[in-house]
């Protein structure tokens, strides 16, 4: 415990001793220092708690007056010394002489008492002083007759004058006689009672005009008798302007908007309500959600207003509305007003009339799920129906899913209204054939049928058949049109729709792959052949980091082997893949995004190979690459050309591209524009596989052309049938007419040579003369 410090002043030594020999080193809780009298300016009285005067000095007493009421001062009763006397003067307390060691620790508890007395009730008085000062309300204090003795900042601010000014004066004075009256009367009431009041008032002051709840209590003292009156006013000003704003707000609501107690008793609503509702607002003393629903509907607006009450929460419900107008379908939201305490008080309703609004989403939603051009479902409401009708039932089903072969070569031949008016009456002949069935369009020419339980082959054979016959029948419509049809089955427990739709697809192109117009029925070596392709995409995708990719090329020579060109051809080395064809292969490339990065590697490997090898040769050799349709389609195809030229500094004069028909099938005039530009700038042009295709010559007059290529399959029918010799004969001299050079694929034996070197050929490309060789065995041998 801390000790407090006294200071003795003193005039001679003698006192020290006396004092000393008192035995002081016996008061515990102190600890006592002494100091000449004459020598007080060498003190810091500051640190002290306590001094006593053993001689009084008036001079020296004032420099200590700053510490008064701790002065103690030393009385000699043989002289006859007042103590009054020196009190008068401001000192805390005296000590008789001769000094008595009891006397002296009396008197320093005493004071030491006193004065925690004073510091707490200072501290209080700080603390209340604080408090109230602190609050944000007015607040303040006034004695039995009105008069204001303690106020708040707050106070202040609002009335607009300082303490000393409101200082025991009145209410009149003190809110400028705009109030008065009625707060004295208050006053008196609460003094009178006895007891607590609360009220609204409206108190103009510097703050504008303002209206507070005003709380007072009586003040009493320890002995009940009263002292006065304590208020204090909270500003409700933005309160009862949220009220009236929330009244203004509700009136103005679009919608009904009305509110109910616990008991389901509705005590606010808005006009509106009454006009949705048409109730009579003075026909009810007490007016229940019930009585303009209908009484059917009252237990389930019990369970719901319980339900929002118990579990605090808001719920959105849809009904039907009787009125006088007819029946309405209204929104119901339901949500509960719960106080500061967080109990739940009330519900707010809104009701909403949304009888335009559903019958449009009914008529968006027969939209959102119908195709517009055909009536059928479309494919959400193919999606819908299976998930909506058989999913849940784990139905057995058999889908059809079929797409018609050459629409777009008739579409573009005849229109798209020509298209539309096939389409249209091929979905009403559809749903003629397939009644059991849901008929459904998924897009462009692709229909897809479902039937509920699994057919028996022989059925879905029938039907399939049947589908077909209709296209191939008389229908002028229907005339150069048939159809690829892909079926499964299995059961919707077990399968989701898209499962289904991916096998479909599988058996359905599998049926295009087989030459169209035909059914195939779905089986697992399909889906072993996709998760096949599947895995060399995914393989061909790190081939070209892992460098397994590479060109050989196959050399093309006049009929007297005199070398003129080279035909770059991918190899993939990876023995997983050694027996899958290079042209299945291709394909997954074309049906990616693979043949853009693997296509530039092989013209970049291409064309740095065609300057190579032509830097030193007097006689050139142009190397060409097959370009599939899918790159020519890119509308960067002739820049990215270009700029691998550019790259790689060839002659564009040493290379070539070599295309297809089916290259030309899409947007050909557009893609011979392109041909054409690449040609101006140098690059030789090929016709691939010309003859394959149903219109090949009439290609021959619009594409700029270099030469064309004559299918491998017309050069190996010559050996056994004079019409392909015939074929191959009129392809070289219409060939030769158009000042086109002809190279013959394939050529594998002397007789093929010598025959097609009598139909004056001008270029040999096949085993006979060389396979496809690596560029290097090509550079050792070939080229030498």
């Amino acid at each position: 415990m801390k000790k407090s410090k006294v200071l003795i002043l003193h005039e001679s030594e003698s006192t020290k001793i006396s004092l000393e020999e008192l035995g002081l080193h016996l008061l515990q809780d102190y600890d006592f220092e002494f100091l000449n009298i004459l020598d007080y300016l060498k003190s810091n009285f500051k640190i002290y708690d306590f001094i006593v005067f053993d001689s009084y000095n008036d001079y020296v007493f004032e420099y200590f007056k700053e510490k008064a009421d701790r002065i103690i001062v030393s009385v000699n009763i043989l002289k006859e010394e007042r103590p009054s006397d020196y009190i008068k003067r401001g000192a805390g307390n005296f000590l008789l002489k001769p000094y008595s060691l009891k006397e002296i620790r009396l008197v320093l508890d005493q004071l030491k008492e006193n004065l925690l007395i004073k510091e707490e009730a200072e501290e209080n008085r700080l603390k209340f002083y604080t408090l109230l000062d602190n609050i944000p309300y007015m607040a303040w204090f006034k004695n039995k007759d009105s008069e204001y003795m303690i106020v708040n900042n707050e106070f202040k601010e609002h009335c607009g004058k300082d303490f000393e000014t409101i200082r025991g004066k009145g209410d009149q004075f003190v809110w400028d006689g705009m109030i008065g009256e009625n707060c004295r009367q208050y006053d008196l009431k609460v003094m009178t009672e006895r007891k607590q009041l609360v009220f609204d008032e409206i108190i103009p002051g510097k703050k504008g005009y303002k209206q507070f709840n005003i709380y007072k209590v009586p003040v009493v003292d320890r002995k009940n008798n009263i002292l006065g009156t304590m208020g204090i006013a909270k500003d409700i000003t933005d309160l009862k302007n949220k009220d009236v704003k929330f009244d203004i707000l509700l009136e103005n609501m679009p919608f009904a908007v009305f509110t109910k107690n616990r008991n389901g008793d509705i005590i606010q609503n808005n006009s509106t309500f009454y006009k949705l509702t048409d109730v009579n607002r003075f026909s009810y003393i007490s007016l229940k959600e019930e009585d303009f629903l209908g009484k059917e509907h009252k237990e389930s607006i019990e369970i719901e207003d319980k339900d929002v009450i118990h579990n605090k929460s808001n719920i959105s419900l849809v009904r039907t509305l009787k009125t006088k107008n007819g029946e309405k379908i209204v929104e119901v939201f339901k949500s509960p007003i719960i106080d500061i305490s967080g109990e739940v008080i009330g519900i707010v309703c809104t009701m909403r009339d949304v009888t335009e609004m559903k019958s449009q989403e009914a008529k968006i939603k027969r939209m959102a799920y119908t195709d517009s051009l055909t009536g059928l479902a479309n494919r959400r409401g193919l999606y819908n129906y299976v998930e909506s009708q058989l999913v849940r039932k784990y139905s057995d089903v058999t889908i059809m899913f079929m797409d018609l072969d050459n629409f777009k070569s008739l579409n573009d031949s005849f229109g798209h209204q020509h298209g539309d008016k096939i389409l249209i009456e091929f979905g009403e002949d559809l749903q003629t054939i397939c009644r059991d069935g849901f008929v459904s369009r998924i897009g462009g020419d692709e229909f897809v049928i479902v039937w509920e339980g699994k057919l028996n082959k022989e059925l879905a054979t029938d039907m399939a058949e049947k589908i077909l016959n209709l296209l191939s029948g008389k229908k002028r419509k229907f005339n150069k049109l048939s159809a690829s049809i892909g079926i499964v089955t299995g059961n919707t427990g077990e399968e989701t729709i898209d499962n289904f739709l991916t096998k479909g697809d599988l058996a359905l192109y599998k049926a295009k792959d087989q030459g169209k117009n035909q059914y195939v029925f779905y089986n697992r070596d399909l889906d072993k052949k996709r998760c096949l392709n599947e895995e060399i995409e995914q393989d061909l995708r790190n081939a070209l980091d892992k460098d397994e990719l590479e060109l050989h090329y196959q050399p093309q020579y006049t009929c007297s082997k005199e070398l003129v060109g080279l035909e770059a051809l991918l190899r993939w080395n990876n023995d997983k893949y050694r027996k899958v064809p290079i042209v299945d292969i291709i394909n997954i490339m074309e049906k990616s995004t693979l043949i853009d990065e693997i296509g530039k590697f092989i013209i970049k490997s291409a064309f740095s190979f065609a300057k190579k090898i032509n830097e030193n040769r007097e006689k050139k050799v142009i190397v060409s690459v097959n370009i599939s349709a899918v790159q020519i389609m890119k509308h960067n195809f002739v820049r990215t050309i270009k700029k691998i030229i550019t790259e790689t500094e060839v002659n564009p004069s040493y290379v070539g591209i070599e295309i297809t028909e089916t290259v030309l099938l899409q947007n050909i005039g557009e893609n011979i524009l392109k041909i054409k530009e690449l040609k101006d700038i140098g690059i030789k042009i090929s016709l691939d596989d010309f003859g394959t295709g149903y219109s090949s010559f009439s290609y021959l007059v619009k594409i700029p052309l270099s030469n064309i290529k004559i299918d491998k399959s017309f050069i190996w029918g010559m050996k056994d049938s004079e019409e392909y010799r015939t074929l191959v004969k009129l392809c070289i001299d219409t060939a030769h007419a158009l000042n086109l050079k002809v190279v013959a694929e394939g050529v594998e034996t002397v007789e093929d040579l010598v025959l097609l070197k009598y139909m004056k050929a001008d270029f040999i490309q096949g085993y006979l003369f060389s396979k496809p060789l690596p560029k290097h065995i090509i550079e050792a041998t070939v080229l030498q």
